[in-house]
């Protein structure tokens, strides 16, 4: 089962999975002048070489805890370019939450999640309602809820285009 299937606010996807403390500058290498084009080839490679060059449009990352410290590179970019779904981590660094979200990748906080999931199982997480399946395993648990503007703004393509469409509804966005 290859790619994404989404319906609504559930994805199903091909799971990598990660451990605890990974970085933004392995996520988007320094040297890439953050063009996610340029990051791409070489994201995850410190933790996984195998990543980067097999992940497929649809796949999830699972990671532990303090998922996209360090900097505070948008380094998302690079998880939007490639295509991954949603990221499942214990938890995650505020300001990498915060911007990928924004930038459209949701990303679910869910202490745990690395006892039940391994590389290449296959996932089906209700991004709306934090509840993530392990097709492969028959494991199911849930994640903290995200806000529904989080949502909103992810549905919408990000902030930006979330933005676009309610420019009218907020006067501090005119």
């Amino acid at each position: 089962m290859e790619g994404v299937t989404c319906m609504d606010n559930v994805v199903t996807g091909k799971a990598w999975v990660f451990g605890d403390n990974i970085n933004t500058e392995s996520i988007m290498p320094t040297g890439t002048d953050f063009d996610p084009s340029l990051a791409a080839p070489n994201t995850m490679k410190f933790y996984d070489p195998e990543f980067a060059p097999n992940v497929k449009p649809g796949d999830i990352v699972v990671a532990g805890v303090n998922f996209g410290n360090s900097s505070s590179r948008a380094a998302g970019q690079v998880f939007l370019y490639i295509g991954v779904s949603v990221i499942v981590v214990d938890s995650a660094a505020r300001i990498f939450f915060r911007n990928t979200w924004n930038i459209g990748v949701p990303v679910l906080e869910c202490p745990g999640i690395t006892k039940l999931v391994n590389k290449g199982d296959i996932l089906e997480v209700d991004i709306s309602a934090g509840i993530i399946k392990n097709l492969t395993t028959g494991a199911e648990t849930r994640a903290d809820k995200p806000i529904d503007l989080l949502v909103d703004r992810w549905k919408a393509g990000g902030m930006i285009e979330w933005i676009k469409t309610h420019r009218n509804e907020y006067p501090t966005l005119g």
